[in-house]
């Protein structure tokens, strides 16, 4: 007998799995299936930071209260139930590095509202004494409410949380989905699944799909570096965000660099050319720690972004019960899980997708 469920998501990813826990709240059963392992694709990266003022002007991010809130329960939820640590409210630190960037962040972080305590405008004097010798030109941003994370560890963590709530996370199957009288079928190695409802939250891979061939995806890898202090430890406990940024883990010596945004690429795997190119933004930023620091690790992963670089939710035109969730480009920490949140609630309780992420926009 085939394996009966409310819905079968595609992606074992940040989409996927925030989107499963978000449907069992409302008591929907669903069957994760993933074509490799848990957090292969993007959502694997070592390093990452919760940030919510991005961009070359440290701009409020959308939704940012609400997103913030929610990967912050969520972390704390899984966090709470793993041996394993994976995040820290450790602080970001947004030095701008010519005087019109400056000028540009300080008149944007002047012209937002910014919940109490989150994001403060310090002088470059000011910069420099939270981390003495970082190169900085009349200032920048600190926020205290940023969260650095190990996105792979926190996946794989999140994985094991959803199994013990009895989600089912099947890996290594790629099947054709089979629209067969109001429902999905498909096909695996051992057993079959039957699905009223069939949700696309694979990433990159949205682009080859013939059901999705229509919207306007752009894919984008991104390369990360871990790079080692060759002697003594680090001087700082925050993470920064500059010419991409840098995330402290709260190792001791080492530091994950990134990111890479490559438009036009040929293969999937790091190179040097991704080593250079982080090694002249740390440079940048922190010319002293890159010259005495050596990569141990580098790391390649592919982002799908959207002409709005908004993410995509909603139902397949053809197929009422066919589903996207995907398009979170780099924001896919920040955005996941209030995004599950808001397209359970649009799906159970009929409550309207912002338009901003509405799969309508590209009808």
């Amino acid at each position: 007998m085939p394996h009966q469920t409310d819905y079968c998501i595609l992606g074992a990813g940040i989409a996927g799995l925030s989107l499963a826990d978000a449907l069992a709240e409302h008591d929907l059963s669903s069957i994760i299936v993933e074509k490799e392992t848990i957090g292969a694709g993007a959502s694997g990266t070592p390093g990452g930071l919760v940030n919510p003022a991005t961009g070359r002007r440290a701009k409020k991010t959308w939704k940012a209260e609400q997103c913030y809130e929610a990967i912050s329960a969520n972390l704390e939820k899984v966090q709470s139930h793993s041996n394993t640590s994976f995040y820290r409210n450790n602080g970001l630190l947004r030095p701008a590095l010519l005087e019109k960037m400056a000028q540009k962040m300080k008149e944007q972080h002047e012209n937002t509202t910014w919940p109490d305590g989150w994001c403060q405008w310090k002088s470059e004097g000011e910069i420099q004494e939270i981390h003495p010798g970082i190169n900085c030109v009349d200032g920048g941003l600190w926020l205290p409410i940023g969260l650095t994370v190990d996105i792979g560890s926190y996946i794989k963590a999140y994985a094991r949380y959803l199994e013990n709530e009895e989600i089912k996370i099947i890996c290594g199957e790629h099947p054709y989905p089979i629209a067969e009288d109001g429902y999905w079928l498909l096909e695996l190695e051992e057993t079959t699944i039957k699905a009223n409802q069939l949700v696309f939250a694979t990433g990159h891979t949205i682009a080859t799909s013939p059901f999705w061939d229509w919207i306007p995806l752009e894919n984008i890898k991104g390369q990360l570096a871990k790079f080692k202090k060759k002697r003594g430890s680090l001087s700082f406990s925050h993470s920064i965000s500059s010419l991409g940024y840098i995330a402290n883990l709260g190792e001791e010596d080492t530091f994950i660099q990134g990111s890479t945004y490559e438009h036009d690429f040929t293969h999937l795997n790091p190179d040097g050319e991704g080593e250079s190119y982080l090694r002249k933004r740390l440079r940048r930023t922190l010319p002293q720690l890159e010259g005495h620091s050596k990569v141990i690790d580098q790391w390649a992963g592919v982002r799908t972004s959207t002409p709005n670089y908004k993410p995509i939710l909603g139902i397949h035109p053809a197929y009422s019960n066919l589903h996207l969730f995907s398009g979170f480009g780099s924001k896919g920490l920040l955005l996941g899980k209030f995004l599950a949140e808001h397209y359970a609630d649009h799906l159970i309780n009929n409550i309207p997708l912002y338009p901003e992420v509405d799969i309508n926009r590209f009808n």
